[in-house]
């Protein structure tokens, strides 16, 4: 469960908002990979597809391996980050491909940023990759997932597949969830072209007139639960409705109060009996592609916490790993 948007500033800044649900945190930490960093995406029988990071990236890894990420920017203000996509997800088979494409879908992000400036160059890097379904231990299966990616010119993409090919999608309205693919999230959207941010007027039946029970009226109908296409239709109005915003900083607020949308407590999403199978909001994230910025706030502390990558150092060879911030609330002296 995930929901993925970019946002504009009127001054042409760019921020991207994200939320990670899943029943555990997965191990997860802030994670920077350096400059120079030598990556190996995973092949069938060793090392597939190598690279040289030439920028530096920090995000979320996943389980602990600081070279998988799920949500991440570079440097350059180029971000990615996979969302999972059971049951529409079919990746390139390893069989009778070239042993030097192969990566798995957790390799792909430290790939895109570390090698990568902007979407047009992630298009590229994409299509000389093979992804194939392997098997992450944790899972017992390979992770099903897609990719969104976008950069500070605004550009933006989504990598798919099904029937065992790669997809790309350009998505000028910048938003993501799961599944399915995002042509027919697109498609969906239409059942609502009836909603409306504006109050609906009064009508006069009989003589008597009739007005709207209090604000919000417009939007009756709008969906409300969390399932992916709910929760993409949602996304594509918070963001296609914001008054004019000025520059990044402010887009940054902006975007937190549009995540509030999206945070989903433990106990509302059940698929048993067993609390520990809840899926919840486990962070949020916030990436600054104009001031390269990566905010993340979690579950168990929802103060927003930054970090400035013209402040990170980006040298030597080997990543590091910072625990996500522990506690909730701050004591105010009063």
């Amino acid at each position: 469960m995930c929901t993925s948007f970019r946002v504009k500033a009127t001054d042409g800044s760019v921020v991207v908002g994200r939320t990670m649900e899943f029943p555990n945190a997965m191990g997860t930490k802030i994670t920077v990979l350096p400059r120079g960093y030598a990556g190996a995406g995973i092949g069938v029988d060793g090392p597939g597809r190598t690279w040289t990071s030439t920028y530096g990236i920090v995000g979320m890894d996943v389980f602990g391996h600081p070279e998988m990420f799920t949500d991440a920017m570079n440097e350059r203000g180029l971000y990615g980050g996979l969302l999972y996509m059971p049951g529409f997800c079919d990746y390139t088979s390893a069989a009778g491909a070239d042993p030097t494409t192969l990566m798995s879908i957790v390799d792909v992000i430290a790939f895109v940023l570390g090698t990568c400036a902007t979407v047009a160059e992630a298009r590229t890097a994409m299509h000389g990759i093979t992804v194939w379904p392997w098997v992450l231990e944790q899972f017992g299966f390979a992770p099903p997932a897609h990719l969104v990616v976008h950069d500070p010119s605004g550009d933006s993409a989504v990598f798919e597949w099904a029937d065992g090919k790669m997809i790309t999608y350009a998505n000028p309205i910048g938003v993501m969830c799961n599944w399915p693919h995002l042509d027919w999230h697109l498609t969906n959207v239409r059942n609502y072209l009836n909603l409306s941010v504006r109050n609906p007027s009064p009508i006069t039946i009989e003589g008597v007139e009739l007005d709207a029970m209090g604000q919000g009226a417009a939007m009756t109908g709008f969906p409300g639960d969390s399932s992916s296409p709910s929760r993409f239709v949602r996304a594509v109005a918070f963001t296609s409705s914001l008054r004019p915003v000025g520059t990044a900083p402010e887009l940054e607020k902006t975007a937190l109060h549009i995540l509030n949308n999206f945070d989903i407590p433990e106990g509302f999403i059940r698929a048993d009996d067993s609390p520990a199978n809840d899926d919840h909001t486990l962070w949020s994230s916030i990436a600054n592609l104009a001031e390269r910025r990566y905010t993340v706030r979690t579950y168990g502390n929802p103060i927003p916490q930054t970090v400035e990558l013209a402040e990170v150092d980006f040298t030597g060879s080997a990543p590091r790993q910072v625990d996500l911030p522990a506690g909730a609330f701050a004591r105010l002296a009063v």
